[in-house]
């Protein structure tokens, strides 16, 4: 915002200037010079700058601090008596730890044996995997001794099918001597039977000559008909014999083809389901491995952390002053229980008074602990510091609370009373400044002038928090910019401008 009297003194110079044209003739105005206007130039300055709010706040007493035990159990050690001063982290007194020490050698024990079952696991992974990487590894190997299983039945089925037609061709062979031999055995059974009637013949009126000739010829007939006779039995052996080779042969290339057939369907079948369920069987085997090993890290982290409730349970047993201050009551002895929810001793706090205000959710996003906070009460001004900012609303305010501690002597500050209180709210670190009176407005877009070669040039800017001189841009300009330092009414976008002392 502008200055009301340097706002005033712009208008009135402004009209002074229309005045004096309004008067002057046409000549007079050409000849009046062109404008240049003096300004100071300069960089913008970086610096903190700050918004601080003022809040009414009320002083409230010091701390009383009830210990209660977060363990139940006999009391075997008890220290200091009423009226007594304690600083913080004093023993106070020590409950019975007994049963504290066993749960904690128990937990370790635990501990120890989720780490030895999480080695175990790690081992166990390490072979899981080397298992399916080789059953993974050996599938196009298997699929390479079932396409050889598949050449070696086709060549067996194809040399069971050239004997099956060797066999057959045999059995024709043995089967055509059969009937030559068939035909030979009735021959000789026809030629022994005219033998046969010779000798007849010879024996009913022939000489002893002619007897003897024909015996022996019916003789010889005899024989040969026997010698066919048995000729056409081996003939018939022979046939009957290689009628079963055919059969055979027959079987051996049907078995042959099927054991082709099952070779072809087991390479199919390899390819097209045993692939995929070694593959997902060896992933599974993996990722079952890998949930086993999540197991048990899990298990060592659960067993870490009852090493730990049992460590916190066993230095619960010893309970310690949390606060510097002054005992104002005991109520716990030696050799009775302690129970958890029962306050064992009181303490009334060392801390100074705090004082207390509240703020907006806004506001409580900045205002941290360790900020400066500035009290005043009866035109007396104490320094203070925020100590602790609440994370939730107060349901009675609506608002957040805020406590700041006094720095110093702050003995007038009585619990009860109100304040003020005065702290940063708002504060960036290193902003770029310009003076206030450097900023204009186009209704609401703020502008400045930079000095580039004697020429006024606007530059719309965003900007932030302002303190009593200054106001922090956020966007627009650079800390290396020429900026127009000093307001002037008669600064336009182009004008002309002389760096004052020039």
């Amino acid at each position: 915002m502008r200055p009301f009297k340097t706002i005033a003194v712009a208008v009135l110079s402004a009209a002074m200037i229309a005045s004096m044209l309004s008067g002057c003739g046409k000549k007079e105005a050409e000849e009046v010079k062109e404008i240049v206007v003096p300004v100071e130039i300069g960089n913008p300055e970086v610096k903190d700058i700050s918004l601080s709010y003022n809040f009414s706040g009320t002083i409230e007493a010091n701390d009383v601090v009830n210990i209660i035990p977060k363990v139940a159990g006999e009391v075997i050690e008890k220290h200091f008596e009423v009226g007594d001063h304690v600083s913080e982290g004093e023993l106070l007194f020590k409950i019975d730890d007994t049963t504290a020490q066993i749960s904690l050698k128990q937990a370790e024990a635990s501990l120890k044996s989720a780490k030895a079952g999480l080695n175990s696991q790690v081992a166990a992974q390490a072979s899981t995997y080397a298992s399916a990487t080789e059953t993974i590894g050996k599938i196009p190997t298997n699929d390479q001794q079932l396409g050889v299983a598949v050449d070696s039945a086709y060549a067996s089925a194809v040399q069971a099918n050239v004997q099956k037609d060797n066999a057959k061709a045999t059995s024709d062979y043995y089967a055509e001597a059969y009937d030559q031999a068939r035909d030979a055995v009735q021959d000789a059974i026809d030629a022994r039977e005219l033998a046969k009637k010779a000798f007849e013949q010879a024996k009913a009126g022939g000489d002893e000559e002619e007897i003897a000739a024909a015996q022996a010829a019916y003789q010889k007939a005899e024989a040969a008909a026997q010698s066919a006779e048995a000729a056409k039995d081996q003939a018939e052996l022979a046939k009957k014999t290689n009628e079963n080779n055919i059969k055979s042969a027959e079987a051996q290339s049907y078995v042959a083809q099927e054991n082709y057939n099952m070779a072809v369907r087991n390479k199919m079948d390899y390819e097209t389901y045993t692939v995929n369920s070694t593959l997902y069987g060896a992933n599974a085997q993996m990722v079952g491995a890998d949930a086993a090993l999540t197991n048990s890290k899990a298990s060592v982290d659960q067993a870490e952390a009852s090493v730990e409730n049992a460590k916190l349970a066993l230095d619960y047993t010893q309970v310690t002053a949390p606060v510097s201050g002054t005992i104002t009551a005991i109520n716990v002895s030696e050799h009775n229980m302690a129970g958890q929810g029962q306050a064992a001793y009181v303490i009334q706090s060392d801390t100074k008074e705090k004082i207390v205000f509240y703020v907006a959710e806004e506001t409580r996003k900045f205002i941290t602990p360790g900020n400066p906070a500035l009290i005043t009460k009866n035109g007396t001004e104490y320094r203070a510091t925020i100590k602790n900012v609440e994370g939730t609303i107060d349901e009675a305010s609506g608002l957040f609370k805020v406590e700041a501690e006094p720095v110093g002597n702050a003995e007038e500050l009585i619990p009860g009373s109100v304040v003020n209180v005065r702290t940063t709210t708002r504060e960036t670190k290193n902003a770029i400044t310009v003076p206030i009176n450097s900023i204009y407005y186009d209704a609401e877009q703020a502008y400045v002038y930079t000095a580039v070669n004697g020429i006024a040039k606007r530059r719309n800017v965003t900007t932030g928090l302002s303190d009593e001189d200054d106001t922090e841009i956020i966007d627009g300009v650079s800390k290396d910019d020429r900026i127009i330092l000093s307001y002037s009414a008669q600064l336009k976008d182009g004008v002309k401008i002389e760096e004052a002392g020039r």
